[in-house]
Protein backbone atom coordinates (compact mmCIF):
# COMPACT_ATOMS: atom_id res chain seq x y z
CA UNK A 1 0.00 0.00 0.00
CA UNK A 2 2.71 2.64 0.43
CA UNK A 3 4.71 1.75 -3.02
CA UNK A 4 1.96 0.52 -5.10
CA UNK A 5 0.42 3.20 -7.21
CA UNK A 6 -2.76 1.30 -8.28
CA UNK A 7 -5.19 1.84 -11.53
CA UNK A 8 -8.25 3.29 -12.65
CA UNK A 9 -10.07 4.55 -9.60
CA UNK A 10 -7.73 3.15 -7.01
CA UNK A 11 -4.48 5.27 -8.46
CA UNK A 12 -2.23 7.25 -5.70
CA UNK A 13 -0.41 9.46 -6.44
CA UNK A 14 2.94 7.89 -4.93
CA UNK A 15 5.62 8.51 -6.63
CA UNK A 16 5.13 12.72 -6.93
CA UNK A 17 4.50 12.52 -3.20
CA UNK A 18 7.88 9.84 -2.67
CA UNK A 19 9.55 12.70 -5.13
CA UNK A 20 7.87 15.98 -3.09
CA UNK A 21 8.96 14.55 0.48
CA UNK A 22 12.69 13.37 -1.34
CA UNK A 23 13.08 16.98 -2.43
CA UNK A 24 12.17 18.14 0.99
CA UNK A 25 14.38 16.27 3.10
CA UNK A 26 16.91 16.76 0.70
CA UNK A 27 16.71 20.46 1.25
CA UNK A 28 16.14 20.55 4.95
CA UNK A 29 19.07 18.42 5.07
CA UNK A 30 21.33 21.03 2.90
CA UNK A 31 20.00 23.72 4.76
CA UNK A 32 21.11 22.17 7.98
CA UNK A 33 24.85 21.44 6.78
CA UNK A 34 24.87 24.97 5.37
CA UNK A 35 22.98 26.54 8.32
CA UNK A 36 25.45 24.78 11.08
CA UNK A 37 28.50 25.59 9.02
CA UNK A 38 27.80 29.17 8.71
CA UNK A 39 27.11 29.50 12.57
CA UNK A 40 30.56 27.98 12.87
CA UNK A 41 31.74 30.41 10.67
CA UNK A 42 30.56 33.26 12.87
CA UNK A 43 31.23 32.18 15.90
CA UNK A 44 34.69 30.97 15.25
CA UNK A 45 37.10 33.62 15.55
CA UNK A 46 39.92 31.96 13.83
CA UNK A 47 38.05 30.83 10.80
CA UNK A 48 37.40 34.56 10.17
CA UNK A 49 40.75 35.78 10.65
CA UNK A 50 41.08 36.75 14.80
CA UNK A 51 43.74 34.69 16.25
CA UNK A 52 44.06 36.97 19.40
CA UNK A 53 42.26 38.16 22.31
CA UNK A 54 42.60 42.15 22.47
CA UNK A 55 44.31 44.80 19.97
CA UNK A 56 46.40 47.69 20.77
CA UNK A 57 46.08 50.28 18.52
CA UNK A 58 49.01 52.99 18.90
CA UNK A 59 47.09 55.37 16.49
CA UNK A 60 49.22 57.12 14.14
CA UNK A 61 51.85 56.89 16.31
CA UNK A 62 54.35 54.05 16.46
CA UNK A 63 56.84 52.57 19.08
CA UNK A 64 60.18 50.38 18.67
CA UNK A 65 59.94 46.86 19.28
CA UNK A 66 61.99 46.85 22.87
CA UNK A 67 59.26 49.45 23.94
CA UNK A 68 56.41 47.18 23.24
CA UNK A 69 58.12 44.66 24.90
CA UNK A 70 57.98 46.12 28.32
CA UNK A 71 54.31 47.21 27.96
CA UNK A 72 53.76 43.84 27.58
CA UNK A 73 55.80 42.68 30.04
CA UNK A 74 53.76 44.24 32.54
CA UNK A 75 50.61 42.88 31.77
CA UNK A 76 49.59 39.30 34.00
CA UNK A 77 48.00 37.26 31.75
CA UNK A 78 49.15 37.48 28.17
CA UNK A 79 50.31 34.41 26.76
CA UNK A 80 51.76 35.52 23.45
CA UNK A 81 52.00 38.54 21.22
CA UNK A 82 52.66 39.96 18.01
CA UNK A 83 53.56 43.41 16.72
CA UNK A 84 52.44 45.07 13.49
CA UNK A 85 52.35 47.88 10.97
CA UNK A 86 49.11 48.94 9.04
CA UNK A 87 49.65 49.64 5.49
CA UNK A 88 48.80 49.38 1.71
CA UNK A 89 50.28 48.05 -1.30
CA UNK A 90 49.32 48.76 -4.73
CA UNK A 91 49.17 46.07 -7.24
CA UNK A 92 48.45 46.31 -10.86
CA UNK A 93 47.04 49.67 -10.22
CA UNK A 94 44.37 48.50 -7.22
CA UNK A 95 45.20 49.88 -3.83
CA UNK A 96 44.79 47.32 -1.09
CA UNK A 97 44.97 47.23 2.44
CA UNK A 98 47.83 45.82 4.12
CA UNK A 99 49.49 44.56 7.75
CA UNK A 100 52.89 43.20 8.31
CA UNK A 101 53.36 41.68 11.65
CA UNK A 102 56.32 39.82 13.60
CA UNK A 103 55.40 37.12 15.91
CA UNK A 104 57.44 38.10 19.25
CA UNK A 105 55.50 35.47 21.18
CA UNK A 106 53.38 32.41 19.63
CA UNK A 107 52.72 31.47 15.95
CA UNK A 108 49.38 31.63 13.84
CA UNK A 109 48.32 35.32 14.52
CA UNK A 110 47.14 35.45 10.66
CA UNK A 111 44.52 31.77 9.37
CA UNK A 112 45.98 30.76 6.39
CA UNK A 113 44.30 28.89 3.80
CA UNK A 114 47.10 28.02 1.73
CA UNK A 115 51.21 28.58 1.87
CA UNK A 116 53.29 29.98 4.48
CA UNK A 117 53.20 33.96 5.46
CA UNK A 118 55.82 36.27 3.68
CA UNK A 119 59.74 35.52 5.24
CA UNK A 120 61.63 38.07 2.84
CA UNK A 121 60.77 41.11 1.31
CA UNK A 122 60.04 39.85 -1.55
CA UNK A 123 57.24 37.64 -0.66
CA UNK A 124 53.45 38.80 0.08
CA UNK A 125 49.99 36.70 1.29
CA UNK A 126 46.54 38.01 -0.47
CA UNK A 127 43.09 37.24 0.65
CA UNK A 128 41.06 34.55 -1.87
CA UNK A 129 39.02 37.79 -3.12
CA UNK A 130 41.88 39.88 -3.53
CA UNK A 131 43.62 37.02 -5.65
CA UNK A 132 39.85 36.35 -7.95
CA UNK A 133 40.12 40.42 -8.17
CA UNK A 134 43.92 40.13 -9.68
CA UNK A 135 43.24 36.97 -11.57
CA UNK A 136 46.32 35.56 -9.56
CA UNK A 137 47.38 32.43 -7.82
CA UNK A 138 49.77 31.26 -4.85
CA UNK A 139 52.94 30.92 -6.60
CA UNK A 140 52.68 33.60 -9.41
CA UNK A 141 54.59 36.73 -9.52
CA UNK A 142 53.67 40.27 -9.44
CA UNK A 143 54.60 43.68 -9.26
CA UNK A 144 54.22 45.56 -5.99
CA UNK A 145 54.34 49.25 -4.43
CA UNK A 146 53.99 48.83 -0.32
CA UNK A 147 54.18 52.26 1.70
CA UNK A 148 53.01 52.67 5.43
CA UNK A 149 49.99 55.35 5.74
CA UNK A 150 50.84 58.50 5.63
CA UNK A 151 53.54 57.52 3.50
CA UNK A 152 53.89 57.95 -0.83
CA UNK A 153 56.40 55.36 -2.08
CA UNK A 154 57.42 54.66 -5.61
CA UNK A 155 59.34 51.85 -5.16
CA UNK A 156 58.02 48.82 -7.11
CA UNK A 157 59.19 45.34 -6.39
CA UNK A 158 58.49 42.06 -7.46
CA UNK A 159 56.84 39.63 -5.01
CA UNK A 160 55.95 35.97 -5.36
CA UNK A 161 52.51 35.27 -3.50
CA UNK A 162 53.20 32.79 -1.04
CA UNK A 163 49.72 32.39 0.69
CA UNK A 164 46.14 33.21 0.81
CA UNK A 165 44.96 34.62 4.04
CA UNK A 166 42.02 35.57 5.94
CA UNK A 167 41.69 38.60 7.39
CA UNK A 168 39.89 39.90 10.23
CA UNK A 169 39.20 43.77 10.41
CA UNK A 170 42.83 45.46 10.49
CA UNK A 171 43.23 49.00 9.90
CA UNK A 172 44.10 52.21 11.11
CA UNK A 173 41.43 54.35 12.36
CA UNK A 174 40.53 57.30 10.24
CA UNK A 175 39.80 57.75 6.58
CA UNK A 176 41.73 54.79 5.67
CA UNK A 177 40.50 50.99 4.85
CA UNK A 178 41.78 48.22 6.37
CA UNK A 179 41.56 44.65 5.65
CA UNK A 180 38.39 42.76 5.11
CA UNK A 181 36.54 39.78 4.85
CA UNK A 182 38.84 38.47 1.94
CA UNK A 183 40.58 41.47 1.32
CA UNK A 184 44.13 42.49 2.07
CA UNK A 185 47.45 41.77 2.27
CA UNK A 186 50.61 40.54 4.67
CA UNK A 187 54.33 42.05 3.51
CA UNK A 188 56.93 42.46 5.40
CA UNK A 189 56.89 44.71 8.16
CA UNK A 190 60.02 46.49 7.53
CA UNK A 191 58.13 47.51 4.09
CA UNK A 192 55.18 49.56 6.12
CA UNK A 193 57.22 50.38 8.81
CA UNK A 194 57.14 54.66 9.32
CA UNK A 195 59.67 56.56 11.03
CA UNK A 196 58.48 58.28 14.82
CA UNK A 197 60.75 60.51 16.08
CA UNK A 198 58.26 61.32 19.16
CA UNK A 199 59.06 58.14 20.64
CA UNK A 200 63.08 57.84 19.38
CA UNK A 201 61.17 54.54 16.63
CA UNK A 202 63.95 55.64 13.51
CA UNK A 203 64.22 52.10 12.44
CA UNK A 204 61.38 49.36 13.00
CA UNK A 205 58.55 50.92 14.06
CA UNK A 206 55.18 49.16 15.10
CA UNK A 207 51.98 50.63 15.31
CA UNK A 208 50.32 48.22 16.60
CA UNK A 209 49.87 44.96 18.89
CA UNK A 210 47.74 41.87 19.11
CA UNK A 211 48.06 40.18 22.08
CA UNK A 212 46.91 36.58 23.73
CA UNK A 213 45.31 35.95 27.56
CA UNK A 214 44.50 33.61 28.98
CA UNK A 215 40.94 32.55 29.26
CA UNK A 216 40.90 33.53 33.40
CA UNK A 217 41.69 37.17 32.93
CA UNK A 218 39.27 39.86 33.11
CA UNK A 219 38.21 41.60 29.69
CA UNK A 220 37.72 44.56 31.20
CA UNK A 221 40.75 45.20 34.01
CA UNK A 222 43.23 43.61 31.35
CA UNK A 223 42.13 46.40 28.85
CA UNK A 224 42.00 49.24 31.18
CA UNK A 225 45.96 48.04 32.44
CA UNK A 226 46.95 47.65 29.01
CA UNK A 227 45.00 51.69 28.34
CA UNK A 228 47.11 52.69 31.79
CA UNK A 229 50.55 51.41 30.30
CA UNK A 230 50.43 52.80 26.79
CA UNK A 231 49.25 56.16 28.61
CA UNK A 232 52.36 56.53 30.49
CA UNK A 233 54.47 55.38 27.53
CA UNK A 234 53.17 58.84 25.93
CA UNK A 235 49.60 57.93 23.65
CA UNK A 236 47.53 60.53 24.67
CA UNK A 237 43.91 59.39 26.12
CA UNK A 238 41.30 57.91 24.13
CA UNK A 239 43.91 58.09 21.21
CA UNK A 240 44.99 54.14 21.83
CA UNK A 241 42.15 52.27 21.82
CA UNK A 242 41.88 48.55 22.79
CA UNK A 243 39.68 46.44 20.51
CA UNK A 244 38.68 42.52 21.20
CA UNK A 245 36.09 42.77 18.53
CA UNK A 246 37.45 42.46 15.19
CA UNK A 247 34.98 40.56 13.02
CA UNK A 248 35.01 42.29 9.02
CA UNK A 249 31.45 43.51 8.28
CA UNK A 250 30.36 40.10 6.28
CA UNK A 251 30.60 38.22 9.39
CA UNK A 252 28.78 40.61 11.26
CA UNK A 253 26.03 40.75 8.23
CA UNK A 254 26.21 37.22 8.21
CA UNK A 255 25.62 36.61 12.36
CA UNK A 256 22.67 38.23 11.85
CA UNK A 257 20.92 35.68 9.28
CA UNK A 258 22.35 32.59 10.39
CA UNK A 259 19.22 31.24 11.62
CA UNK A 260 17.72 31.69 8.29
CA UNK A 261 18.69 28.84 6.65
CA UNK A 262 17.06 26.29 9.25
CA UNK A 263 13.84 29.08 9.25
CA UNK A 264 13.95 28.02 5.41
CA UNK A 265 14.04 24.35 6.60
CA UNK A 266 11.21 24.28 8.59
CA UNK A 267 9.66 26.00 5.55
CA UNK A 268 10.07 22.92 3.50
CA UNK A 269 9.42 20.29 6.31
CA UNK A 270 5.66 21.93 5.69
CA UNK A 271 6.26 20.76 2.13
CA UNK A 272 6.83 17.07 3.37
CA UNK A 273 4.41 16.92 5.41
CA UNK A 274 1.55 18.50 3.06
CA UNK A 275 2.73 16.11 0.49
CA UNK A 276 2.42 12.99 2.49
CA UNK A 277 -0.65 13.92 3.96
CA UNK A 278 -2.06 14.04 0.70
CA UNK A 279 -1.26 11.35 -0.17
CA UNK A 280 -2.74 9.00 2.78
CA UNK A 281 -5.72 10.66 2.54
CA UNK A 282 -6.04 9.68 -0.91
CA UNK A 283 -4.86 6.03 -0.19
CA UNK A 284 -8.01 5.72 2.22
CA UNK A 285 -10.28 6.90 0.53
CA UNK A 286 -9.44 5.22 -3.20
CA UNK A 287 -8.60 1.79 -1.47
CA UNK A 288 -10.99 1.98 1.02
CA UNK A 289 -12.29 -1.47 -0.66
CA UNK A 290 -8.89 -2.86 0.03
CA UNK A 291 -8.86 -2.16 3.67
CA UNK A 292 -12.57 -3.57 4.00
CA UNK A 293 -11.54 -6.72 2.59
CA UNK A 294 -8.87 -6.96 5.24
CA UNK A 295 -11.15 -5.85 7.66
CA UNK A 296 -13.90 -8.44 6.93
CA UNK A 297 -11.00 -11.59 6.93
CA UNK A 298 -10.24 -10.72 10.62
CA UNK A 299 -8.10 -7.36 11.45
CA UNK A 300 -9.42 -5.10 14.12
CA UNK A 301 -9.14 -1.17 13.96
CA UNK A 302 -5.79 -0.74 15.73
CA UNK A 303 -4.50 -3.24 12.73
CA UNK A 304 -5.78 -0.95 10.13
CA UNK A 305 -4.64 2.39 12.17
CA UNK A 306 -1.09 0.16 12.40
CA UNK A 307 -1.55 0.20 8.19
CA UNK A 308 -1.41 3.20 7.59
CA UNK A 309 1.43 3.94 9.88
CA UNK A 310 3.41 1.51 8.35
CA UNK A 311 2.30 3.57 5.25
CA UNK A 312 3.12 7.01 6.50
CA UNK A 313 6.52 5.52 7.54
CA UNK A 314 8.06 3.69 4.76
CA UNK A 315 7.11 6.56 2.48
CA UNK A 316 9.16 8.96 4.74
CA UNK A 317 12.16 6.11 5.32
CA UNK A 318 12.21 5.41 1.58
CA UNK A 319 12.48 9.41 1.39
CA UNK A 320 14.58 10.11 3.70
CA UNK A 321 17.21 7.23 2.57
CA UNK A 322 17.62 8.95 -0.91
CA UNK A 323 17.33 12.76 0.52
CA UNK A 324 19.35 12.92 3.08
CA UNK A 325 22.57 11.30 1.18
CA UNK A 326 21.69 14.08 -1.74
CA UNK A 327 21.19 16.87 0.96
CA UNK A 328 24.41 16.32 2.56
CA UNK A 329 26.36 16.65 -0.90
CA UNK A 330 24.02 19.57 -1.55
CA UNK A 331 25.03 21.13 1.56
CA UNK A 332 28.33 20.63 1.73
CA UNK A 333 28.67 22.01 -2.12
CA UNK A 334 26.90 25.21 -1.80
CA UNK A 335 28.43 25.77 1.23
CA UNK A 336 32.15 25.16 -0.52
CA UNK A 337 31.00 27.75 -2.98
CA UNK A 338 29.95 30.59 -0.52
CA UNK A 339 33.27 29.83 1.11
CA UNK A 340 35.18 30.34 -2.05
CA UNK A 341 33.35 33.49 -3.04
CA UNK A 342 34.22 35.21 0.16
CA UNK A 343 37.61 33.79 1.36
CA UNK A 344 37.25 31.60 4.50
CA UNK A 345 37.85 27.79 5.49
CA UNK A 346 35.57 25.67 2.69
CA UNK A 347 35.31 23.08 5.73
CA UNK A 348 31.68 21.92 6.47
CA UNK A 349 30.34 21.26 9.67
CA UNK A 350 28.32 18.32 9.63
CA UNK A 351 26.40 17.64 12.80
CA UNK A 352 25.90 13.88 12.77
CA UNK A 353 23.54 13.65 15.96
CA UNK A 354 21.45 16.56 14.78
CA UNK A 355 20.94 14.24 11.59
CA UNK A 356 20.60 11.20 13.31
CA UNK A 357 18.01 13.40 15.21
CA UNK A 358 16.03 14.79 12.21
CA UNK A 359 15.61 10.89 10.61
CA UNK A 360 13.87 10.22 14.30
CA UNK A 361 11.42 13.42 14.28
CA UNK A 362 10.99 12.85 10.83
CA UNK A 363 9.28 9.07 11.32
CA UNK A 364 7.76 9.54 14.51
CA UNK A 365 6.09 13.03 12.54
CA UNK A 366 5.12 10.90 9.84
CA UNK A 367 3.47 7.96 12.18
CA UNK A 368 1.49 11.07 13.64
CA UNK A 369 0.10 12.37 10.95
CA UNK A 370 -0.85 8.85 9.49
CA UNK A 371 -3.26 9.15 12.89
CA UNK A 372 -6.12 11.23 11.25
CA UNK A 373 -6.06 9.06 7.84
CA UNK A 374 -5.84 5.54 10.10
CA UNK A 375 -8.49 6.32 12.23
CA UNK A 376 -10.75 7.12 9.05
CA UNK A 377 -9.13 3.78 7.78
CA UNK A 378 -10.49 2.21 10.96
CA UNK A 379 -14.02 3.44 10.73
CA UNK A 380 -14.36 1.50 7.09
CA UNK A 381 -18.03 -0.19 7.28
CA UNK A 382 -17.50 -2.76 5.07
CA UNK A 383 -21.26 -3.12 4.64
CA UNK A 384 -21.69 0.78 3.23
CA UNK A 385 -18.09 0.12 1.07
CA UNK A 386 -19.38 -3.42 -0.62
CA UNK A 387 -22.67 -2.03 -1.22
CA UNK A 388 -21.26 1.05 -3.57
CA UNK A 389 -19.13 -1.65 -5.39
Amino acid sequence: MAFERGHGRTAVPVRSALAAITVAAAAVTATEVFGSSLTALVSTPHRYGQNWTRELDLGFGALPQPMLARIVSAQPGVTGYAAGNYGQVTIQGRTVAAIGLTPVRGQDYVTLLAGHLPSSPGQIALGARTLRSLHRQVGQTVQVTASGYGVVSHTTRPMRIVGEAVFASLGQRGEFTGTDLGNGAVVAPSLLSVPFPPTGCTAACYNFILLRYRPDVSPGAAEARLIAAVTRAGCPAGFCPVTADQRPLDIQGYAGIRDTPRILGGLLTLLGVAALAHVLVTAVRRRRRDLVILKIIGMRRAQLLGVVSWQAAALTAGALMLGVPLGVLAGRWSWTLFAGSVGVDPSTQIHVLHLLTGIGAALLLAVSIATGPGYAAARVRPAAVLRTE
